[in-house]
């Protein structure tokens, strides 16, 4: 086997993208193509704390409402007896992380949210990810459906996954590896 952990993302890979970025953008006066951590971090305290409960109520009805991907469950299962390490690196809250956890039964290595530290499309937590589990990022896969996951993975030296849906294959010349679905990466990890 080439890999010894993958790291997934959350919204629109392990679960169905329910996020409306458009109308979160739109709520809170940001400008399409400006990102919204990083916009919203750059705010004064006030405006700062009161876009972030915009986002968080956002972030928690997608959270409680979001179905899980096709084939997440039997996929994170064959990597687990498989003896890979498997972790969650989401840019979202550690409390909608938390939902979608428990609501799927979902189990992981290691489950980073935005509050554990730099967030994509940052490498350093997916550095972080594979020191704390003690994985060689270039024996890691990253699989995620957004510009930031590839750009953190690829910086990180692991390998990059790109779950294609509508609306994001423009990003495929970033990722080492395009799939539609989830199975899809089970021959990739050789199982």
């Amino acid at each position: 086997m080439d890999f010894d952990g993958v790291i997934f993302d959350m919204d629109g890979t392990l679960t169905e993208a329910v996020l409306d970025f458009a109308a979160i953008r739109a709520e809170l006066g940001i400008a399409e193509g400006l990102p919204i951590l990083e916009t919203i971090s750059a705010l004064d305290d006030p405006a700062r704390a009161a876009a972030e409960r915009v986002l968080l109520a956002h972030e928690l009805r997608a959270a409680r409402t979001a179905g899980l991907a096709q084939g997440a469950g039997e996929v994170l299962d064959r990597i687990a007896a498989a003896g890979l390490v498997k972790a969650l690196l989401t840019r979202n809250t550690r409390e909608a992380m938390g939902i979608i956890l428990q609501r799927f039964g979902l189990q992981f290595d290691l489950a980073w949210s935005r509050e554990d530290g730099p967030i994509k499309p940052s490498p350093a937590s997916v550095l972080a990810a594979c020191e704390k589990l003690h994985i060689s990022p270039a024996r890691t896969l990253c699989v995620g459906d957004y510009l930031y996951d590839l750009q953190a993975a690829n910086a990180a030296g692991c390998r990059s996954v790109l779950l294609a849906r509508p609306g994001n294959r423009q990003f495929a010349s970033q990722a080492h590896h395009v799939i539609e679905e989830l199975p899809q990466l089970l021959p990739i990890l050789g199982l």
